[in-house]
């Protein structure tokens, strides 16, 4: 499922990212300026970098973060993240949400109502391209369906967008449990307004209501196979095309799994990591009260340093790695049950996150190398730093500040010259 899960927010993220390019603009147009985009561009009415996402991926991360901090009653917390993204000054902020952050004064619900009797509608899609980390976060399909309406109803006050959002969550959840992705949409829309004939295009455009949204979404994703071909489908068809195809790839990259997505597209993504690291956490806290893990959080730090400190033991003291390779397992799990107990706004909050940072990193190369089979002294050279980073998250963690050897941090300054080299050399690959 972890698979799926990271398949659903990269394929989401792409599509948003390749979209950009094309928003607004009619299918003639971009015919005349780019052919047909297969890749991801940048530029666009807002002049995005090749790789950034639009509020599309700002307001689905600003959801999954509400949900890891309150998972039985998130809405407070996300909304507490959309203002967080609102001071952030975001590039684009769309018409009916704009509108609710201004009549916003501490009820998300009302404010939403006034915009909606302001703006005369608000049918608009913003809150369906931001619901997909629900379906990730909840697998009981009340609970799913309770979340998905409450966080639509903060800004959009008509019903036919928490209607999208509970049909496109039931689609995810569906293909989560490794149903197929055209049949659960059939399932799905049947005796609904999306129940039309997609053999051909919808008589509808391509632009910000929900309605025409969904259909086509589900157009793109019922008559191509591909990955890539539903996402350029949306794409070089213009008009809302960075939502449309940030939905459609959210379905579609649930189906196929992360594995599975083309990695030329992944690679592009500005703040990919932090999207694998955020599947990773939902995927911990599926179904789980994030309260009680916050409780917990020096658990889980003790069983980190633990696991950390006997996966060396077993390596110094030459003993069989199946051990450390089974102990790796439950270290993975306490360090994203902890990141899931960090909370944003405390004060050392900066101190601790950049550090389970370098634990996380120092996780995966060590478990990297016993994939591999290195041999014995360069495991045992990985285990010693993962080693040394947990303890060091420790000792922050008890308002310690923790000090590296000379030899350490000459080590350390000759990896982060290596990272340097690796990042211009993929800047110069993308150029």
């Amino acid at each position: 499922m972890l698979d799926k899960i990271k398949g659903g927010l990269i394929g989401f993220a792409i599509g948003d990212a390749m979209g950009v390019a094309t928003e607004f603009m009619t299918s003639e147009e971009i015919k005349e300026k780019y052919g047909v985009v297969t890749e991801i561009l940048g530029g666009g009415v807002f002049g995005f970098e090749c790789g950034e996402t639009s509020d599309d991926t700002d307001m689905t991360v600003a959801v999954a973060k509400g949900i890891i901090a309150n998972s039985n009653n998130p809405i407070e917390e996300i909304g507490k993240q959309f203002l967080k993204w609102k001071a952030s000054n975001p590039k684009d902020i769309g018409i009916t949400i704009s509108t609710t952050f201004m009549n916003y004064q501490g009820d998300w619900f009302k404010a939403a109502e006034a915009t909606h009797h302001q703006l005369g509608q608000s049918g608009g899609n913003g809150t369906l391209m931001r619901c997909i980390p629900i379906a990730f976060a909840y697998s009981n399909p009340e609970k799913m369906d309770e979340v998905s309406v409450a966080q639509s109803k903060m800004t959009h006050y008509e019903d036919s967008a928490s209607e999208a959002c509970i049909i496109y969550n039931h689609i995810a959840r569906r293909l989560l449990q490794g149903e197929d992705l055209k049949a659960s949409i059939l399932a799905e829309i049947n005796d609904t307004r999306y129940d039309i004939d997609y053999r051909h295009e919808p008589e509808c455009h391509p632009n910000g209501y929900v309605v025409n949204t969904l259909k086509w979404v589900f157009y793109w994703l019922l008559i191509k196979e591909t990955f890539i071909d539903v996402i350029t489908g949306a794409v070089n068809m213009g008009d809302d095309s960075d939502t449309i195809a940030a939905i459609a790839g959210g379905l579609k990259g649930i189906e196929v799994g992360y594995r599975n997505i083309p990695y030329k597209h992944v690679d592009r993504l500005k703040g990919k990591y932090d999207l694998e690291e955020l599947a990773e956490v939902l995927y911990r806290i599926r179904d789980m009260d994030t309260l009680k893990i916050q409780e917990n959080h020096v658990h889980f730090l003790q069983e980190i340093v633990r696991l950390a400190n006997h996966c060396y033991e077993i390596v110094e003291q030459n003993m069989h790695l199946d051990e450390a390779v089974e102990l790796m397992k439950h270290l993975e799990e306490n360090l994203f049950l902890y990141r899931a107990s960090l909370k944003e706004d405390e004060a050392d909050f900066e101190k601790k996150y950049p550090k389970w940072w370098t634990v996380c990193a120092r996780f995966r190369r060590s478990k990297r190398l016993l994939d591999l089979g290195a041999p014995k002294i360069i495991i045992q050279h990985g285990f010693s730093w993962l080693k040394l980073e947990a303890n060091h998250l420790d000792q922050i963690h008890q308002g310690i500040e923790p000090q590296y050897t000379s030899d350490e941090l000459e080590e350390l300054e000759s990896l982060a010259q290596l990272e340097r080299e690796m990042e211009e050399e993929q800047k110069r690959y993308l150029e």
